[in-house]
Order: C-alpha cells, then structure tokens, then sequence
C-alpha cells in the first residue's frame, strides 16, 4: 500500500472523496502520530501472541554494538561500559552482553567469548539491588540501563532533524545517541565487556505525500512499509484522529464498529473485571 492510497482510503472512510477538507500538510503530519500511536500500542503487548509479533515485524532489527567505553572514577557503578544504540532506536526488545576472560577461571579459558542475558534496569530499582547478593550486578547477572548523557552548556546537541526537514523514509528518530549503560559489578578485570547484542525496533519510516504525487496518474508515492492489513489499522487510527481533530461525531461509533484485531487474552480478562 503506498502513501496515496492511505490518503485516499482516509477520504473514503471520512466521506471526503468529492470534496476533501484534508490539508496535504495535516495528512503528512497525523499519518506519522498514527504509525507512531499504532507502534506504539503493539509494542505494550509485543510476544503475548503470534498476532502482536507480526504486526511489527518490519520493524524488528539487531544491532552488535562494539567500541563499549569503559566508564571509570565512579566507585558506585564499578565494572560499567557506555556504548551508543543505532540512530533508529525505536524501542530495546532484548540484550545480550558478551565478554572475553582474561586468564583461566572455573571452565573459561583465556580468551573465550562468554555470553549472558543482561536484564533491565530502572532508576528506582538500582538502590534495592546494590547490596542484594542474589540480585547486585555480576558478570553472571548484567544489567542495562538506557540513558543520556549531561552535555556541558554550551555542547548541546543541536544536529536533530525535525519533521519539516525528514524526507521520505527516513529513519532518523532520536536528535542525540541514546546510551545504553551496561553495569556488571565493581571487577572488570576478570571478564572484559567487548560486545552487546541487542534486538530493538526500528523507527517507523517517515512518510511523506507531495502535491505532485497526488495530482500525478500514476502513482509514485512512496510505499508503506508495514502489510497490508496492518495500513489499515493503520487508517483506523489515521481517521480516529482526523474525526477528533475535527469533532466529528461519528468517532463514538467509529472505533467500536471497526475494531478487528481482538486484544490480547490477558486484556480481555483485564477488561471484564
């Protein structure tokens, strides 16, 4: 399905086709909110179900991230490496932190790559864990944690690109490198971090229609990258918000009527209780 298409289905579904109060520039800007919102959604209940893992499997990516800095003068933190997520970092969906022994320790020999699942880190649960002996950072037990930086004043990062400037399926999401934080104890000489392997979301490309294409016979808009039956949840929530925007009536009615794609067991029992 390409762009046009989606501009056209929405006029359907609105009841504009003959005479369309759509702006070019509103439909260039709610069609990013509704990838966005739709996204976003599907990424709260990602794995529940087969159906929740299709709906974003064009934008499931790996990532191998090398060149870990080592981050030293904290005695708090001890053993912990910094290192930059790609550019389209959308959402993290899992990590895997790899490490090289120095000498030989139990069954690792010199030079072997270990590897071990780091679990995710929040800022309130690192005090309760710190001093837990089953649940502190280890190499056994890595954690990640995903952050920005302090910039001085003065060395803020400006080099973003805003929406107006985006073109045509890019992927360029996050205007300064998000950081993941790997924490793994207070010794690092024992088990050197070297790589982190991570499976993450991608960015919805960024979709843009011009006055061109639309007024063009054939149709040389740009194609969505999502199936086909996901473009049309897609243009559920496209029109959702275009009924909003223009208080519209029918939106009571609209959502409920064209609900296709059941949620998840455990929101269904959430939802009758």
């Amino acid at each position: 399905m390409t762009g046009r298409q989606v501009f056209e289905y929405s006029l359907i579904e609105l009841n504009k086709v003959e005479a369309p109060s759509l702006l070019l520039e509103d439909y260039n800007y709610f069609i990013n909110k509704a990838i966005i919102n739709y996204s976003n959604k599907r990424y709260n209940v990602y794995d529940v179900n087969q159906q929740s893992t299709d709906d974003l499997r064009v934008l499931k990516g790996t990532s191998i991230i090398t060149g870990m800095t080592a981050k030293t003068g904290n005695k708090l933190q001890g053993a912990t490496y910094v290192g930059d997520l790609p550019q389209d970092y959308f959402h993290i969906l899992n990590c895997i932190v790899e490490f090289t022994a120095t000498k030989r320790f139990k069954c690792y020999t010199p030079n072997e790559a270990v590897y071990f699942g780091a679990k995710r880190l929040t800022a309130d649960m690192y005090s309760q864990i710190i001093n837990n002996f089953y649940l502190k950072p280890s190499y056994k037990n890595p954690y990640f944690y995903l952050h920005n930086e302090n910039e001085p004043v003065g060395e803020i990062n400006t080099s973003g690109t805003s929406d107006d400037q985006k073109s045509a399926n890019s992927r360029d999401a996050n205007s300064s490198p998000v950081k993941i934080e790997i924490r793994y104890g207070k010794d690092n000489t024992l088990f050197v971090l070297t790589k982190v392997h991570i499976d993450y979301l991608k960015s919805p490309k960024h979709v843009v229609l011009t006055q061109e294409q639309i007024d063009s016979t054939e149709d040389t808009s740009q194609v969505i990258e999502f199936p086909d039956y996901v473009c049309h949840e897609i243009i559920k929530e496209l029109v959702a918000l275009l009924m909003e925007n223009s208080s519209d009536p029918r939106l009571q009615t609209n959502i409920p009527v064209n609900q296709s794609i059941a949620p998840p067991a455990g929101a269904q029992q959430s939802a009758k209780r």
